[in-house]
């Protein structure tokens, strides 16, 4: 049970953190006067959203993973 808790508050912290990467970004990207370069910054905070996101997501499932084979092994 403690596990599956740190998997999930682990992956929702990773979406979390891809929000704050948002919320910051496009304050970054707002600063700039609008033209075709803008279009560019958003896509860019977008994907950089995506990543911490999801590489958050996949790292919390690794570590989980890395961790109960090491436990296994150790009760074997």
């Amino acid at each position: 049970m403690r596990r599956t808790l740190f998997v999930i508050g682990g992956i929702l912290l990773s979406w979390v953190l891809g929000a704050v990467v948002v919320r910051l970004g496009l304050d970054w990207a707002d600063t700039f006067p609008y033209s075709e370069a803008s279009e560019w910054r958003y896509l860019g905070v977008a994907i950089a959203a995506l990543l911490v996101a999801i590489g958050g997501s996949v790292a919390t499932v690794l570590l989980a993973r890395r961790r109960r084979r090491r436990d296994s092994a150790t009760r074997d």
